[in-house]
């Protein structure tokens, strides 16, 4: 069966790498596991739910209770539009495992997997792209031949590599939210279209299903691109004889109508300005970092072979991504799309870079990532014993009143990370074999260095900070205690004042209160910015915050005069 991506070649002989055996020894598979389970759970373990995920974390609650419509929810009588994925694996979580783990934890899960299946999905994409002819090296004159298999497998490790060093993905990666699964629906489409046309059948079904999960994500205009994107790069394949592949694109489609159709068409980009470049490239440049470089000089080695299959459809969609990104005003969520392929592009950069290239990239992670762990053990310190002063006093104005307290556990998680680090550093400085995957163990493993010391010495006290954990039971105690006193039976509502949806939703998790926006409700207390009328129909009871909002105070105000008829 002839492929689409056979069509257009230059007539040029491409070029291709040339290696000795030596460069595609095998990564240890337990130290990759460990490496990309370290990377993993910090950020999902250890806090609360937070203002950037905290609106789908209370619709999911909400769900799972039975409090709202699985299709149409609402919370605190507003609609929620899209996400319904997002909320629906989230509500079917908590009612499995909630009981046992919490309903935090039990939310973060279908998340915490669909990291993991990024990461597996993309090394997998790698894996077949990279054992395609045209990708496979030449030859060695003198010494062992080199197997396809272990060339792919060693493309594909350096691949994981370079998407764990990738620094957009750490902050948006590790929220329980609907970007995650966009990330694993992504890395899907590659992966289907790594494998077709060897595998026909499963190709069709891997893209039907990514298209359709970006689709149930609110990614509706995306899938609409995308798809047309895949067409164009199948279009020589696409007949009566590959009618599942045609079904699929066709699935896909109609999905992405039908969510936008929801969402009521309500997204639509528009032409960048010069500003609006000139901050695309300052936001991607920290955002895609290492891959850009690397697939930057990917493209630039293998220009022969841009039309090669291992080499289109990466580009292609990379380029679909950041150009959505720019039309969206240089959105960091659709720019997390582009990691998967930036990722796979950096990879087929490896075998071709020079050690001058890699040794630089090298240098840069060891000075930086060896400099952001020497900041947060001595926040840390600071946190714990007051010393040095100035840190000290900076932690203690963003967070007043917290003390850290040592806890062994984590103190041990994060000397054990410390050293592994310098372990990685002297090996990698010494005088071994280069494996492919050699050049980008350094960035990744400095990253998840870096994110496991957050995740442990600084966790709490940025859970203090940002948590509503605090605000919703001194609220509920304040409302207990009023209730009491005022003889009223039942579990009284809240009427929001000047206070956002997600603070509503936060508030009312931890507080076990309702908030009721309705204009015919008459709840007796009110929590907000301001009370809600007049002086005299109104009483002060509390007034809070969040530790690191001393400048934006919540009020809880009782209700004074009893409700008109």
């Amino acid at each position: 069966m002839s492929s689409a991506f056979s069509h257009g070649q230059t007539r040029r002989p491409p070029t291709r790498p040339a290696l000795k055996a030596g460069a595609v020894s095998k990564l240890p598979r337990p130290l990759l596991l460990l490496l990309c389970l370290a990377y993993t759970l910090p950020g999902f373990l250890g806090r609360d739910p937070w203002r950037t995920d905290g609106l789908s974390f209370a619709v999911m609650w909400q769900m799972a209770r039975g409090a709202t419509d699985w299709f149409h929810p609402q919370l605190y009588g507003h609609a929620i539009l899209g996400s319904w994925l997002t909320h629906w694996l989230g509500a079917w979580s908590i009612q499995a495992f909630g009981a046992w783990i919490g309903p935090v934890l039990a939310s973060r899960l279908p998340f915490m997997l669909a990291l993991g299946a990024s990461m597996s999905l993309t090394w997998y994409a790698a894996f077949h792209f990279a054992r395609d002819d045209a990708a496979q090296p030449v030859p060695p004159a003198f010494g062992p031949p080199i197997v396809p298999r272990d060339y792919a497998r060693a493309i594909a490790d350096g691949v994981l590599l370079t998407l764990l060093a990738t620094l957009g993905l750490l902050g948006r990666g590790h929220e329980a939210s609907t970007q995650v699964l966009q990330l694993a629906a992504m890395s899907a489409v590659l992966l289907g279209v790594s494998i077709y046309p060897r595998k026909l059948r499963t190709s069709a079904m891997v893209i039907g299903l990514g298209l359709i999960s970006l689709s149930l994500t609110s990614a509706g205009w995306f899938v609409l691109l995308l798809a047309l994107t895949l067409t164009l790069l199948l279009r020589h394949d696409l007949g009566r004889e590959n009618w599942e592949l045609m079904t699929a694109l066709a699935l896909g489609l109609a999905s992405g109508l039908w969510a936008e159709s929801q969402l009521g068409w309500s997204l639509h980009g528009q032409w960048p300005t010069l500003i609006g470049i000139g901050n695309f490239f300052r936001i991607g440049v920290w955002f895609t970092w290492p891959a850009w470089p690397l697939a930057l000089w990917a493209l630039w080695r293998w220009r022969e072979s841009l039309h090669a299959r291992h080499l289109q459809p990466a580009w292609a969609l990379a380029l679909l991504a950041l150009f959505s990104a720019l039309a969206l005003g240089n959105n960091d969520k659709v720019f997390l799309l582009s990691l998967p392929p930036l990722a796979i592009l950096a990879g087929f950069a490896l075998p071709v870079m020079r050690r001058a290239g890699l040794a630089a990239i090298d240098w840069f992670a060891v000075l930086l990532y060896s400099l952001l762990a020497l900041v947060v053990w001595v926040m840390w310190l600071a946190m714990l014993t007051g010393w040095p002063p100035k840190p000290a006093a900076n932690i203690a104005r963003l967070a007043p009143g917290f003390h850290l307290g040592l806890d062994p556990f984590t103190l041990g998680i994060s000397l054990l990370a410390t050293a592994a680090w310098a372990a990685i550093v002297i090996w990698r400085t010494g005088r071994h074999r280069h494996p492919l995957w050699k050049g980008m163990v350094l960035s990744a493993s400095g990253v998840t260095l870096a994110w496991v010391l957050v995740g442990s010495l600084w966790m709490p006290a940025l859970n203090y900070a940002s948590t509503y954990r605090n605000v919703g039971t001194s609220v509920a105690h304040a409302v207990q205690t009023s209730s009491a006193l005022s003889m009223k039976v039942g579990t009284p509502c809240l009427k929001p004042s000047g206070i956002d949806l997600t603070s509503q939703a936060l508030i009312g998790y931890w507080s076990q209160l309702d908030f009721s926006n309705a204009h015919t409700a008459h709840c007796p207390y009110a929590l907000g910015a301001h009370a809600p009328g007049p002086a005299t129909q109104w009483r002060l009871l509390w007034r809070g915050g969040r530790p690191g909002e001393r400048d934006e105070p919540i009020f809880l105000y009782q209700r004074l005069t009893p409700p008109g008829p």
